[in-house]
């Protein structure tokens, strides 16, 4: 693995010291289908093999294979695979970095990537977005979040303290999305949806 730039050493640092508020939230065991996830299922057959980027403990991962999907969970913050592998002995998890993904290409139908390049500076994305171009099949579809704004860096005040953020506006996420080679591009704006505050919702295809 390459070495990790210090926002992202930081952020991780932050996931692992605050990691039990994080898991209350996100391993909850009443599972609620995310609506951006449910719409992006409708594009991808029963049994395609499906990437969980940034999984963290890995609830999105376990909904998908128990529904039939063959999923892959990625993730870097090690407390999170643990309580994932715990959680299930039989999905298929990896510790890894989003920015050097250990994938042949192209291997996945799809592409889940809820709140996880949140974490990547906006002037890596869209390198970051080829790479996930190349790793998607022909006619694949890729499902994200992102934070809504202008202001990207650490914030003193979030309820994980010590992260890195990077927040975008719709027409620059757009053109970043396309540049990167995407097509079929939608993009929605939606507040206190899944989580709080405004965010993006990215449905996208690679050309077939």
């Amino acid at each position: 693995m390459a070495p990790l730039p210090s926002s992202t050493k930081r952020t991780i640092e932050a996931y692992t010291t605050h990691q039990d508020v994080f898991l209350r939230q996100w391993n909850q065991k009443n599972y609620t289908v995310p609506p951006h996830l449910q719409l992006w299922l409708k594009h991808i057959p029963i049994g395609s093999r499906l990437l969980d980027l940034g999984c963290g403990p890995g609830q999105d991962s376990r909904f998908l294979r128990r529904v039939g999907y063959h999923v892959v969970g990625i993730d870097l913050t090690w407390p999170f695979l643990k309580t994932a592998r715990g959680r299930s002995k039989q999905l298929p998890l990896v510790y890894g970095d989003i920015r050097s993904l250990p994938f042949c290409s192209p291997v996945f139908d799809g592409i889940w990537a809820a709140a996880s390049l949140i974490h990547v500076p906006k002037r890596n994305t869209t390198v970051l977005m080829r790479q996930l171009l190349a790793l998607t099949k022909p006619a694949g579809w890729l499902a994200m979040t992102v934070m809504h704004g202008k202001e990207s860096g650490i914030p003193d005040a979030q309820w994980i303290p010590g992260r890195f953020l990077a927040k975008w506006h719709k027409p620059e996420f757009a053109d970043m999305v396309r540049r990167a080679g995407w097509k079929n591009v939608q993009i929605r704006r939606v507040s206190n949806q899944e989580r709080k505050g405004s965010w993006l919702n990215l449905l996208a295809q690679r050309p077939a």
